[in-house]
């Protein structure tokens, strides 16, 4: 092992391995949550086991970060529609006195805080393995599997793998991230078998890596690739149908290589302990925006009802659809990003070279080989009263020159955005929201009377810096 990642190593987890006061706090308050849903059901007459599983289950928390998650398994036999109304009452019931927080995987589920513990109380039926009727019927098994194959060096592994994603924003199964989970860190541990390992081979990642720690396809990519299409594929070792690395993007794959090959190279604590950013005051973001001679439009909405993977699974949607619109109608846009509060402040924001546009613009026009394209073209813009001069030849294809429909960025917005947006795949609970009038267009400077919102000041420094914390 390198020597400066072994002294690294050491000084992390002096940090993150939970000290045995904590242990012992975490795994009472488990007890006592499993006590009180296991009570609950007994009230609301639901058949039901309780168990305690994820991270806490398997001792590959970090300290301060105790997920503990409290499994309610209820027969195969159940409704599905119980899982969302008695299972998430008995839930709901089982933490009174503090703030549920509806999240939604494959089906709803509760979170709340109890001291710095983040409870997560999930529904799941017991089934036998590969008898799956929803996604989390397998954790158990996940559970049971890693408990059987990690050592206790193994899950410091597992700690540190954490760490490090967790620090470089590649953390993290939910859409919100679409990072590396829990059970994708401890999966890749158990193949790679250390962290420096892991990153080594990380270097090398191409699109479509395999990693099948059971060897459920004897090394055949080909079967593999017919099932999965996603960047990173690794099999699920109690699932040989499902990739455990589904959730992970691009951008967030290609961020961790990244991180790994940055590591290796010139290993630092500030790969695991980042600085931390600080948020732009309104003086702040208002000389940045001016230096940067770019312009800002954000969309800011509210009134969405609706759990919080739901709202960041919508806002993608609805800013990916905002962009492809732009560009459509010739705005070059820099770069887009979207920010929830999880409450109802909701933002997208969209940076453009340019919110106005030159009034006219250079139409190509088909290749004329093609009869029947270049026939309708000519029929479109000969004589018509939105061309400024031709059609004419260039090289191998007519060309004119036409005035531009839509000049100003804004007024392209407040256009398709008027009933809504549907039509240009604004998604539905933000396109609701938009007829509601609960909307605004906000442009440039403007933007900087919401420094005000906590971690908005932050998410537009983030962005306008335009560079992670782990890239110095």
């Amino acid at each position: 092992m390198n020597s400066g990642i072994s002294e690294i190593r050491m000084k992390v987890l002096k940090r993150i391995v939970p000290k045995e006061a904590e242990r012992k706090r975490v795994y009472t308050l488990s007890e006592e949550i499993m006590r009180r849903v296991s009570q609950a059901a007994h009230r609301a007459s639901l058949k039901a086991e309780v168990s305690l599983e994820g991270s806490v289950a398997k001792d590959t928390w970090l300290s301060g970060e105790a997920d503990i998650d409290i499994f309610l398994k209820v027969e195969s036999s159940l409704d599905p529609s119980e899982l969302e109304t008695t299972c998430l009452a008995v839930a709901k019931e089982a933490i009174k006195g503090h703030k549920p927080i509806e999240r939604f995987a494959d089906h709803p589920y509760i979170e709340t805080y109890i001291g710095d513990s983040r409870v997560n109380i999930v529904p799941c039926y017991c089934v036998e393995s590969g008898m799956w009727k929803s996604a989390t019927d397998r954790t158990p098994y996940h559970t049971e599997y890693m408990n059987k194959h990690l050592n206790p060096e193994l899950r410091n592994e597992v700690r540190l793998l954490k760490k490090l994603t967790k620090a470089t924003g590649t953390y993290g199964a939910e859409i919100r991230v679409g990072g590396f989970s829990g059970m994708l860190c401890e999966t890749m541990t158990l193949f790679y078998r250390s962290l420096e390992k892991t990153l080594q081979a990380a270097v090398a990642w191409r699109n479509g890596t395999v990693i099948d720690l059971e060897n459920y396809y004897g090394g055949d990519s080909e079967e593999v690739y017919d099932l999965f299409e996603q960047p990173l594929i690794v099999i699920d070792p109690v699932d040989k149908t499902r990739n455990v690395a589904a959730a992970v993007r691009h951008e967030r794959l290609w961020e961790f290589v990244s991180v790994s090959r940055l590591f290796l190279r010139r290993p630092s604590l500030r790969f695991f302990y980042p600085r931390k950013q600080e948020g732009f005051t309104r003086n702040e973001f208002t000389k940045t925006l001016a230096s940067r001679g770019t312009s800002f439009i954000g969309l800011k909405f509210e009134g969405i009802k609706a759990p919080v993977d739901v709202l960041w699974s919508q806002m993608y949607k609805t800013e990916k659809s905002i962009v492809n619109l732009m560009r459509a109608k010739g705005f070059s846009v820099i770069r887009s990003s979207s920010f929830s509060d999880e409450k109802d402040f909701n933002m997208i924001i969209i940076e453009l070279e340019n919110r106005v546009l030159p009034k006219t613009m250079k139409h190509l026009g088909p290749p004329i080989e093609r009869m029947a394209e270049s026939e309708r073209f000519l029929s479109a813009h000969l004589g018509a009263k939105d061309t400024v001069s031709g059609p004419w030849v260039e090289r191998d294809r007519w060309v004119t020159h036409r005035v531009r429909r839509y000049v100003d960025a804004v007024q392209l917005l407040e256009d398709f955005l008027a009933d809504g947006g549907r039509n240009i795949g604004v998604s539905g609970l933000i396109a609701e929201s938009i007829r509601r009038g609960e909307y605004r267009l906000i442009v440039d400077r403007q933007l900087g009377r919401f420094m005000e919102v906590e971690g908005f000041q932050r998410f537009m420094k983030t962005h306008l810096s335009g560079k992670p914390n782990w890239l110095t």
